[in-house]
């Protein structure tokens, strides 16, 4: 990635910061239920958004342990447990300083344990069953939050590997269109991960990230053509949903589409 001259100091620095990232970002689960914990680790595409799991844990007595060991980006954690419920948890692992963002995973909607989760700056609180759509929108929120935003020219598709050349100018002219990783995988014949690894090595970035900044950048330029109701754009750039192209566009840009106009 370039810094360009117009670019804060700030900016500058989270740029620089970024190239030195070599590895997906680091997730550590806990929940005093391990079928959960196995359900969630294989269940949820977190190599195509840019995590790998790197722990998981039933006692959170240990997991506060592995935490402060493993430091990892994003810590996901039951709230009911027994010895100790996750809001305590987290409060003890914000005592050692370490800088994670949280996600609280609860069957229950207490006032109580939603303020408390809160007040420690929790990052977001899900209610189980957690279904997949949901579970897809928070990695790209989490992303997003862990990486720093990247500038909006910052992706360049000429690399040493034709293929994927190939596979981006397939991608840039499609990224409209319902994609996804094992669709792309088959067509180019890369395995998943190795499709995951050249988005990071070349982009510093995920294959979905990397669809969701395309899309962003054009509901930008569509919005100001004022005869497209926003409905309208969420459903051109392969959004089925409008409320999911809302939330995306303002968690991307600070702001909403509506706002925008």
């Amino acid at each position: 990635m370039t810094a360009y001259s117009g670019e804060s100091d700030l900016n500058s620095a989270l740029i620089m910061m970024l190239k030195t990232v070599a590895e997906m970002y680091k997730v550590y689960l806990v929940d005093d239920d391990n079928i959960i914990l196995e359900e969630l680790e294989s269940r949820v595409p977190w190599m195509e958004n840019g995590f790998e799991v790197i722990g998981r844990c039933t006692d959170p007595v240990k997991a506060i342990e592995e935490v402060d060991s493993l430091i990892p980006d994003v810590c996901i954690c039951d709230l009911r447990m027994p010895e100790m419920d996750g809001n305590e948890m987290i409060r003890r692992i914000k005592e050692k300083g370490l800088v994670c963002e949280f996600v609280m995973l609860s069957a229950y909607d207490e006032y109580d344990d939603v303020r408390t989760f809160f007040k420690q700056s929790g990052y977001d609180y899900i209610l189980k069953p957690i279904n997949d759509e949901e579970i897809r929108m928070l990695l790209e929120k989490l992303y997003v939050k862990v990486s720093a935003r990247l500038p909006e020219e910052g992706l360049q598709i000429v690399t040493q590997n034709s293929t994927f050349n190939d596979l981006v100018a397939y991608i840039n002219e499609h990224f409209t269109e319902r994609l996804c990783l094992e669709q792309i995988a088959d067509k180019f014949g890369f395995s998943k991960n190795y499709i995951c690894q050249l988005f990071k090595n070349h982009f510093d970035t995920t294959f979905s990230i990397y669809i969701t900044k395309k899309r962003m950048i054009r509901a930008k330029e569509m919005l100001t053509d004022k005869t497209l109701s926003v409905k309208e754009i969420a459903y051109d750039l392969g959004y089925a949903d409008y409320h999911h192209f809302y939330r995306t566009f303002k968690n991307y840009y600070g702001y909403s589409p509506k706002e925008t106009r």
